[in-house]
């Protein structure tokens, strides 16, 4: 219960720390039952408050949240569900927007060099945004980081 009350955790993440605390696999699992049956631990739930954190405030990009997700216990179906619904919302586009005006600083589009260009893909690709909708923002300033 001290575990819980520090952070939320996946089921998987709670399991991993309760076996490695020296608890048996039989143990354990019956632990995880018990505190998913009283609510304790909801899986869905932690991914869709990972997800609006993750995305809206660190502004990471679909594939970023879902390796993010992955990496603390969520079911990756379950995952990419929480996702898509987060994504749905159409703020993709309007992040992409924010990033390149806070990156561009000002400055106006047409005086990036094709280096620049290709700087903000990757760095906006290492933020886990697809190449379609880099392709399209960077479309939208005043050219491609193919140039």
């Amino acid at each position: 219960m001290r575990l819980l009350g520090r952070r939320d955790y996946s089921r998987s993440e709670l399991g991993r720390k309760l076996t490695g605390k020296g608890f048996s696999a039989g143990e354990t699992d019956g632990v995880l039952d018990q505190f998913e049956a009283r609510g304790f631990l909801n899986d869905r739930n932690l991914a869709q408050r990972l997800a609006a954190f993750y995305s809206r405030k660190k502004l990471w990009g679909p594939q970023k949240l879902l390796q993010k997700l992955v990496q603390r216990g969520i079911p990756v179906e379950m995952a990419r569900e929480v996702i898509h619904l987060e994504e749905e919302s159409g703020r993709t586009p309007e992040r992409l927007r924010f990033i390149l005006q806070h990156k561009l600083k000002g400055r106006d589009s047409l005086s990036l060099s094709v280096q620049d260009k290709k700087r903000l893909a990757n760095y906006l690709r290492q933020r886990g945004y697809a190449w379609d909708d880099i392709w399209e923002a960077l479309q939208e300033i005043g050219g491609s980081a193919e140039e």
